[in-house]
C-alpha cells in the first residue's frame, strides 16, 4: 500500500473537518421548528442566567428579546468556523491567495444557500435570504480571521531567536 505524503494527509484531514462541519450544520438545520426553538431557548436561558440574578420567569421578556439575536449569532458563529475550515483546506492548494479567498467564500455561501433550501423542507422551519447573508458574513469573517492569525504567527516566528 502506497504511503501518502504529508501534504496529501493534511488535505484529507482538512476535507474530513469540513465534512464534519457540514454534517453538523445539516443536523441543526434538520431540527423541526419546535426542536430548534427549544435548543436556542436553552442556550438563551443559560446566557441570561449567567448575566442576571433574577429567575427565568422574571427574565422572560429579556429571554424573548435575546432569543432571535442568539439564533442569528449561532448562524454567524458556525459559519465563521466553516470559513476557517474551508480556507484552511484552500490554503493547501496551489491557487493564488485571491483565488483561495474567493473559492472559500463561494463554497461557504453556496453551502449556506443549500442549508436554507434544506430548512425549507423541514416542518416548522423556513428558508431566509437574510440567514444566507449572515452565514456568508460568518464565512468571510472566518477567512479573514484565518489570514490574521497566520500573519500574527508568521510575524511572531520571524522575531524568534534562532538557535
Amino acid at each position: 500500500m502506497k504511503k501518502l505524503d504529508r501534504k496529501t494527509q493534511i488535505k484529507i484531514i482538512g476535507i474530513i473537518f469540513i465534512l464534519i462541519w457540514m454534517v453538523s450544520v445539516f443536523a441543526f438545520s434538520g431540527q423541526v421548528g419546535t426542536e430548534s426553538t427549544g435548543t436556542s431557548r436553552k442556550v438563551t436561558e443559560f446566557i441570561v442566567q449567567l448575566i442576571s440574578d433574577k429567575s427565568i420567569e422574571e427574565n422572560e421578556e429579556l429571554i424573548g428579546n435575546l432569543d432571535k439575536v442568539i439564533r442569528k449569532l449561532a448562524h454567524y458563529t458556525i459559519y465563521t468556523l466553516g470559513g476557517i475550515l474551508i480556507y484552511n483546506y484552500a490554503n493547501t492548494t496551489d491557487k493564488s491567495k485571491k483565488e483561495k479567498i474567493l473559492y472559500s467564500i463561494a463554497f461557504g455561501a453556496g453551502y449556506a444557500i443549500t442549508d436554507e433550501l434544506h430548512q425549507f423542507f423541514v416542518p416548522g422551519r423556513s428558508a431566509r435570504i437574510f440567514d444566507v447573508g449572515i452565514d456568508t458574513l460568518g464565512v468571510i469573517t472566518g477567512v479573514l480571521l484565518y489570514l490574521v492569525i497566520i500573519k500574527i504567527i508568521q510575524k511572531w516566528r520571524s522575531t524568534q531567536v534562532k538557535v
